[in-house]
């Protein structure tokens, strides 16, 4: 989610299909930055923002949700069933 404007972005991790434009864009990247995802200009995500996928489990106030949808503006949770140790 970018905290700037409170959207959440698709992330890539492929920065594009030129081999050029990969090559250029590993020059100006730092070492801690080599591997990570890329926003849909190809600039790096900074490392304070909140990253979600779908199918991902997030606990919300103790409880357990499963990232169903993201848009643009919007995130769905759905609840998880919690998880009965020793049922009878």
């Amino acid at each position: 989610m970018n905290p700037n404007t409170n959207r959440f972005e698709q992330l890539n991790e492929d920065p594009g299909p030129s081999i050029e434009h990969l090559k250029q864009q590993l020059k100006n990247l730092s070492p801690s930055d080599k591997g990570a995802l890329l926003r849909p200009d190809g600039s790096p995500v900074p490392a304070h923002w909140s990253i979600y996928s779908i199918g991902e489990l997030v606990m919300v106030k103790n409880y357990t949700f499963r990232v169903a949808y993201i848009g643009e503006q919007t995130l769905l949770l759905e609840p998880v069933a919690p998880v009965l140790v020793n049922k009878p």
